[in-house]
């Protein structure tokens, strides 16, 4: 993605476009047999006249992973009418991110996680900024804002090959001011970079003055 296409994540029609997008394409949904499933969301903000991503780098006092960078989210509780109400619950738990403060754009593709068996549905939402984050230490260590060009530079991207279960795996890691993002984050991050170019497109001839939220 060049320069130019990456100004039109600032303008005004852009959340419009990308909401667009995820409506009208065909999601991948995956099968939930056997599996826990959870919903993340990726929360989008406008911070020094260009788009963010927020992430989280988990505590060592979770169950799974670790000290691992992820968006927030969690498992889908019997309480939870849906994916999306299940997103936002745990954003709100995790940072302190209120629903009412969320402006959901749509939903990616699902995605399994390797080691932990889960089945995870993301979901696009825009966030203000600035914003009063409010932590669960218990959970989460640190919140992290990675501008969205990170994803895109190849020289902060490495793709390998692993061997799970004898069957080869490909490994998706960014590399970002001493932050490794990998594991099914990246992996969702990946399958979003394609999402947000086919945005860029459906903004062809799309006006307006550039703004930051």
């Amino acid at each position: 993605m060049n320069i130019a296409e990456q100004r039109k994540w600032n303008l005004p029609c852009f959340e419009e476009g990308l909401a667009k997008v995820l409506r009208t394409r065909e999601k991948r949904a995956l099968s939930r047999e056997g599996k826990v499933v959870a919903a993340v969301l990726v929360p989008l903000f406008g911070k020094d006249g260009d788009l963010h991503v927020l992430l989280t780098r988990r505590s060592q006092a979770v169950e799974h992973h670790k000290g691992e960078i992820s968006f927030p989210g969690g498992r889908l509780d019997d309480t939870d009418p849906d994916l999306v109400h299940c997103a936002l619950r745990e954003t709100c738990e995790e940072v302190g991110v209120r629903p009412s403060d969320v402006r959901i754009a749509g939903e990616l593709d699902d995605f399994y996680t390797v080691a932990t068996h889960y089945l995870v549905v993301p979901f696009v939402g825009f966030i203000p900024y600035p914003y009063e984050f409010s932590t669960d230490s218990s959970e989460i260590e640190e919140v992290i804002g990675v501008p969205l060009g990170v994803f895109f530079d190849p020289d902060l991207r490495t793709d390998e090959t692993w061997m799970l279960n004898n069957e080869p795996f490909p490994m998706i890691s960014y590399r970002w001011r001493g932050h490794n993002i990998w594991g099914a984050t990246a992996r969702i991050l990946d399958h979003f970079t394609g999402v947000l170019t086919e945005s860029c497109r459906v903004l062809k001839g799309c006006d307006g003055p550039e703004r930051t939220q």
